[in-house]
């Protein structure tokens, strides 16, 4: 039996990258002028985490940002990832750049691969931030903290 070698949807992949730049304008509606918007999200469990979402740099036509959750309660077997997120306005899109300092994917890994990276990697991580953002617009909060 031959082992299909997986093929990128890119229809699907570029519809997930902009659903996500317009969760995130809803969740950071203010991303022209603020450098940071943070907010608080309570899960299934009594704990609870802090979501910040933070400008690292503004060009004319995009917006580079980190995304960092910490959780409420200092548990060390708890690790959140980070993100670090390109926004362009001019197409209404977001794409995740860097997860946990891995930057640079391709849209297909061959199997097996040394960096054990599955085939489909690029997508898997834009849907996992598309997940987060929905998370957040569903069960987050506005805290009282002012940033400029």
């Amino acid at each position: 039996m031959t082992k299909r070698r997986y093929v990128p949807d890119l229809i699907s992949d570029m519809a997930e990258c902009d659903a996500n730049y317009f969760r995130l304008s809803r969740l950071f509606p203010n991303m022209y002028e603020d450098e940071c918007v943070e907010f608080g999200v309570q899960g299934t469990t009594e704990d609870g985490a802090i979501v910040t979402l933070r400008i690292t740099e503004r060009c004319p036509y995009t917006t580079m940002l980190s995304l960092q959750v910490d959780s409420e309660a200092d548990k060390s077997w708890i690790k959140w990832p980070s993100l670090e997120v390109r926004v362009y306005h001019d197409l209404n899109t977001a794409e995740v750049i860097s997860f946990e300092r891995h930057r640079n994917f391709k849209y297909r890994y061959a199997m097996p691969n040394p960096d054990m990276y599955q085939p489909d990697e690029k997508s898997q991580i834009n849907r996992f931030f598309g997940e987060m953002l929905t998370f957040c617009l569903v069960y987050g909060h506005a805290l009282d903290q002012s940033f400029s």
